[in-house]
Parts: C-alpha cells; sequence; structure tokens
C-alpha cells in the first residue's frame, strides 16, 4: 500500500484525517528554514523515504549534523535494497522528522478482507531493538483503539496494520504505518488473539470466531532466543 511503504504520503494522509504526527520536511532546505523561524528544533530524525529495518535512520543534534547526516543517509540507500523503492523520486529520498518524545505504543489495527473495520489491539511498548518490539504490555486504551479505527476506515486496508504511536502531553502522534504482521503482533497474540486463524476463516468464507478478535489485558512479553541442538532440533523440524 503506497500511502504507507511512502513515508511523505503517509505524512499527507495523516494532515488529510487530521491525526497527529512529527514535523515532517521532503527537502533540507525546508527543514533548516523551519529551524530558523523556530517551528521546530533540534534533535531531528534522518530516515529513508522508503524505509524499514531502521537502515540509515540517523539523529542529528546541530546543522552541521543535518547537512552530513542528510547527504549520508541517500549514500547508505544507493548501498542497499532501499535502492530500488527510492528510484521513484531519486532527488527526494530523504525525509527530515522531528523527534517525537513520551510513551510509544504499538497498534495492531485489524479490517476483514473487504476493508471492513473489526478491532484494535493496543500495547506499550517495553523495550525495542533494530526497530522492532522486544518487550510489551497490552492495555486497555480507548483513544487508541479509536485512532485505530479511524485509520482503517480511512484507509480499508486488508488485514493487519502495525502502527506506531508516540503518546505525550500534546497528544498522540502517528509515527509509521505498516501493512503487515509487524513485530509487535506476537504480544497481541500471546493475550489472546488469533488474526492468522481470522484470515483463513475469511479465506474459506467462513465465520471467524469472536473470541480471536478479544485480548487479555496487562499480559507483559518479551522475545528471547532458545538454543537447540542436535535431535532436539530434528524433533522440532519435524513437528
Amino acid at each position: 500500500m503506497e500511502i504507507c511503504n511512502d513515508k511523505w504520503r503517509t505524512a499527507e494522509f495523516l494532515v488529510r484525517q487530521w491525526l497527529g504526527l512529527p514535523k515532517t520536511f521532503l527537502d533540507l532546505e525546508e527543514a533548516l528554514t523551519a529551524i530558523a523561524r523556530q517551528e521546530t528544533t533540534f534533535p531531528l530524525v534522518v530516515k529513508p523515504r522508503w524505509g524499514m529495518g531502521s537502515i540509515a535512520l540517523l539523529e542529528a543534534e546541530n546543522e552541521a549534523e543535518l547537512r552530513l547526516f542528510y547527504q549520508k543517509a541517500r549514500k547508505i540507500i544507493r548501498r542497499t535494497y532501499l535502492a530500488t523503492e527510492s528510484q521513484r523520486d531519486p532527488e527526494k529520498d530523504v525525509l527530515i522528522q522531528e523527534k517525537l518524545h513520551g510513551q510509544e505504543y504499538g497498534l495492531d489495527v485489524i479490517n476483514d478482507l473487504e476493508g471492513n473495520y473489526v478491532t484494535t489491539f493496543v500495547k506499550k511498548k517495553i523495550a525495542m531493538r533494530s526497530g522492532e518490539t522486544d518487550g510489551a504490555i497490552t492495555v486497555d486504551c480507548p483513544q487508541l483503539r479509536q485512532l485505530g479505527k479511524q485509520l482503517a476506515k480511512g484507509l480499508c486496508h486488508v488485514g493487519n496494520l502495525d502502527v506506531d504511536v508516540f503518546v505525550n502531553d500534546r497528544g498522540a502522534h502517528v509515527l509509521e504505518l505498516n501493512p503487515r504482521f509487524g513485530g509487535g503482533y506476537p504480544f497481541s497474540h500471546l493475550a489472546g488473539a488469533n488474526i492468522p486463524a481470522a484470515i483463513v476463516a475469511w479465506l474459506r468464507c467462513i465465520p471467524a470466531d469472536p473470541t480471536w478478535f478479544e485480548i487479555s489485558y496487562n499480559v507483559t512479553g518479551y522475545k528471547g532466543l532458545t538454543i537447540i541442538r542436535g535431535k532436539e532440533f530434528t524433533r522440532v523440524a519435524e513437528q
């Protein structure tokens, strides 16, 4: 979905939806002008317009770093697989954004296969690693569930929409929209959700079990690694 993959179009969509978002600039000189007018302040985040996995994600503390990191991000993009997507507009393939502060949340916004809204799961992020949620707790937050519903009705996406949100004294600010299962979904599943089962049911044209769209609150989870060796690995692979 182009609105999600193109972070500039994401920003434009959020403005149309009257939703909070970080101040976003598609041009280095525009960002510098905004700083001079005190419309934004350092630190600022430099990131690919079409990006993922925290590749070329840099944080500038002053004008010198901003100019340097803007060019560095462009060089990194050209050395990675991000270069393919960035060919759509190679002269404007880097964004500059206000750095958000506050508590970060992850949303799983669920639509059916016709793009109709079903529900939103909200998780408070506890730990992050390489841009992915490493620890989270499920929470009951009507404000963020309503935000998820508004996003779902505006996008009419299919299946799961993974959303990153910061909440502070200025309200809720949407940072990222990812039209897929994100790294935060396992925490919803741990708390009782089963969206893969729902998708299979929809594909078979049978009703989904309503309990698949329910989660328990205050369920905390962390990701970890389990070492498997020899015969034990073989048994797991055969299951």
